[in-house]
């Protein structure tokens, strides 16, 4: 019986790492540099900011649009779901939920940058104002 646990959680762990690096460089969590790069490099990405407007102001990612993920459900028809969106929050717990939001309502090409703005700031990336 060990063995054959031994054996799934093997094969379970080679089809996940297969399975990431298939998604490397597609939709899907991203870390700041791969996040900053989308931006330099994608002109039409959406960035979409989650966190308070208070927070926005307190300085954002460059072009970020805000709306708070307790809005965003009210808010969806101000996205086109045929965009890019790049999703990011403080930390990334809001930015969690609200690409949960977003896939349930038929967004699929998303970005979610897992550590947030904290960790934009730790890498000496600038901020827009």
């Amino acid at each position: 019986m060990v063995v054959i646990v031994s054996i799934v959680i093997v094969a379970a762990a080679l089809y996940y790492t297969y399975f990431l690096g298939a998604q490397k460089g597609q939709y899907g969590d991203v870390t700041v540099q791969e996040a900053k790069r989308l931006v330099e490099e994608k002109p039409n990405l959406v960035v979409l900011d989650v966190r308070t407007p208070s927070e926005y102001e307190d300085g954002h990612l460059p072009r970020a649009i805000n709306i708070p993920v307790d809005d965003l459900l009210g808010r969806l028809d101000e996205l086109d779901r045929s965009d890019e969106i790049l999703v990011y929050c403080r930390t990334g717990n809001r930015s969690t939920r609200a690409v949960g939001y977003l896939n349930d309502n038929d967004f699929t090409k998303l970005y979610h940058m897992v550590d947030g703005i904290v960790a934009w700031v730790e890498a000496g990336y600038t901020l827009e104002y």
